[in-house]
């Protein structure tokens, strides 16, 4: 949802069930602190400000952006023999690795922050991270293939 990894916010269904599992207290507070954070309720700040300036239909035109791009990449990666794609994104993150297997001489020759290296078990593989809504998808596409 476009945030730092500190952000973070939960809905509870049954709000009593969740304060009583959650909820912790020092005979100094007044009323005890609800959820794991504490009094450190600040860092869902700039999620509060996202939902405010973009609403739930921004937010999602903006999330439905960055999975077609997503998918692009991948439906472009897995139309090209040279490239192997782990499966299809469901979440945005693309697992690809050129067929002949020299995942970090490609990264080595990608633009810096388009993509990191993993390992799945003893594999290593490229990890790109559709988070730009506004990402022009053609451009990251022909980099990564100049960069097999």
């Amino acid at each position: 949802m476009f945030q730092p990894k500190e952000s973070a916010l939960i809905f509870f269904r049954d709000e009593k069930r969740a304060h009583d599992a959650i909820s912790f207290g020092g005979n100094y507070l007044a009323t005890p602190n609800i959820g794991v954070l504490g009094s450190h309720g600040a860092v869902a700040i700039p999620l509060l400000a996202t939902l405010l300036a973009w609403g739930r239909i921004g937010l999602a035109e903006r999330i439905d952006r960055c999975m077609t791009a997503a998918d692009s990449l991948a439906h472009a990666l897995s139309a090209d023999p040279g490239w192997q794609v782990f499966a299809r994104p469901e979440t945005g993150v693309v697992l690809f690795r050129p067929a002949h297997g020299d995942c970090n001489g490609v990264f080595a020759r990608l633009p810096d922050g388009l993509a990191s290296v993993t390992r799945i078990g003893t594999e290593a593989w490229l990890r790109c991270v559709s988070a730009n809504p506004n990402v022009d998808i053609a451009a990251v596409t022909a980099a990564v293939l100049k960069a097999a």
